[in-house]
């Protein structure tokens, strides 16, 4: 039985993504908040967290009053908590993405956040970078209604058919180095294409699901202190993570990765800048964390300096 019309697929193909209102149910979310509820309540040892405001990639315990306060991700959730799981990788959102992806969809990771990550505009392809085309996609879950000043998500509808830049060594993973080229690359690339950025005002419950090449960030919080509460899943191909030998779990939906938390950077350097959509989930080695632009000027930046010139 098909979960999606025709005319929903072909929205996600031509546009990179697709959105669903009221797609999850009051259980539903109040489990999933539960699950991020309990981890700030608990302070458990395996949980761990990336920091926006400092650059950290720390234990849930070691997060300062200021880094609580402030863009923060929980990683990975579902690792330890089954209900949440469930939600992620249920029979009808599993459903859903299946059709999507064309293959059963492997939850490999999830963040959780209370405030917009702000984060620069990127693709999920330069940090979880899949083995082949078509094998990464994202959900996204909106725990409450968004407001425009909150710092909502922005994307960039129909940047999932600009061609992807490839790095010196072939590839599509991100090298730090080259950033600044991949920025300079994708801002002429939206402006050649005509594309425009929006943003997603979502209510409680509804769903994105978008493209692993969809051009997309976190907008800024234009009223400090506004919450943008939600959870981001990413998910691999049963295909890829089969062929790598991966170890996998089952929920009543579907598959999941069933993997170690990431790794705590020992010292990491005190300005350091990430995406923290990097995952060492066994498909690719992560190597610390990265940034979406380390160097040079951001993205968005970068396409308002075109937008202006033309104006």
């Amino acid at each position: 039985m098909r979960s999606l019309s025709s005319a929903d697929l072909a929205r996600y193909r031509d546009d990179g993504f697709l959105t669903i209102s009221g797609f999850f149910d009051e259980a539903e979310l109040l489990a999933i908040e539960a699950a991020h509820d309990a981890a700030w309540r608990y302070l458990p040892a395996d949980v761990v967290v990336d920091a926006e405001l400092t650059g950290r990639r720390i234990h849930i315990k070691d997060v300062t009053a200021e880094e609580r306060h402030a863009s923060l991700k929980i990683n990975d959730l579902y690792l330890r908590d089954q209900a949440m799981r469930e939600v992620v990788m249920s029979p009808r959102l599993g459903a859903v993405l299946r059709e999507l992806m064309q293959d059963d969809p492997v939850i490999c990771n999830s963040l959780s956040v209370d405030y917009g990550t702000q984060q620069a505009d990127h693709l999920d392809t330069l940090f979880m970078t899949p083995q082949t085309p078509g094998s990464l996609i994202a959900a996204w879950v909106a725990l409450e209604d968004v407001r425009a000043d909150a710092g909502p998500l922005r994307y960039y509808p129909e940047s999932n058919h600009i061609e992807p830049y490839r790095f010196m060594d072939g590839g599509y993973h991100v090298r730090q180095q080259e950033m600044p080229f991949w920025t300079e690359y994708m801002a002429t690339e939206v402006e050649r294409h005509g594309l425009a950025d929006t943003t997603f005002l979502a209510k409680r419950g509804d769903l994105f699901v978008w493209d692993a090449w969809l051009l997309h960030g976190g907008s800024a919080i234009r009223t400090p202190g506004l919450t943008r509460r939600s959870l981001i899943t990413h998910y691999y191909s049963r295909t890829d993570c089969e062929a790598l030998g991966s170890k996998l779990g089952m929920t009543t939906g579907g598959l999941w990765l069933d993997r170690p938390p990431q790794a705590v950077p020992d010292a990491p350097p005190a300005d350091a800048t990430s995406d923290t959509d990097q995952v060492d989930s066994g498909l690719r080695p992560a190597a610390g964390r990265t940034a979406a632009v380390a160097v040079g000027m951001d993205l968005h930046e970068r396409l308002e300096m075109l937008d202006a010139d033309h104006h």
